[in-house]
């Protein structure tokens, strides 16, 4: 069958393959990474919740609220309005509650993530700042005894 093609089986195999990943394990993994987010923001979304006393704030609910929200935030302008609308009608909170809700679930979800990244590449932050500090505009006050 391939005898006669000029592409052998071992170079489909190649061609198939991206970064030396299969490229189902890639959509599978990029499929994963959006599950997990969507989970995460519905977690933060329900905090945020509860600092406006939010109703519905169930993981169900904030993770159908957080999968909607996903899907319009991409269009510029309209996006974060139709966001806080659904929060606003799924959740019985009003415009500033949604926007209070919105920006509180953002902000926990940006520390957490920048906690997590300094845990596993805080070595990496270190040595990119000690290579580039001199390159900076500014000087780290230094105590020389």
């Amino acid at each position: 069958m391939f005898g006669s093609s000029l592409v052998s089986p071992e170079e489909i195999k190649e061609m198939m393959q991206f970064f030396g990943l299969p490229i189902l394990d890639i959509v599978l993994l990029i499929g994963l990474i959006i599950i997990i987010a969507l989970v995460v923001q519905a977690i933060f979304l329900g905090i945020g919740l509860g600092f406006v006393n939010g109703d519905n704030r169930e993981i169900g609910s904030t993770f159908v609220t957080a999968l909607m929200m996903s899907l319009v935030i991409w269009i510029p302008c309209l996006g974060c309005i139709l966001a806080w609308y659904f929060i606003k009608s799924r959740h019985n909170v009003g415009w500033g509650g949604a926007l209070v809700a919105w920006l509180l679930g953002a902000i926990i979800m940006f520390i957490v993530i920048f906690a997590i990244l300094m845990l596993f590449f805080g070595a990496l932050f270190a040595s990119i700042f000690a290579i580039f500090g001199g390159a900076l505009p500014f000087t780290l006050p230094t105590f020389t005894p």
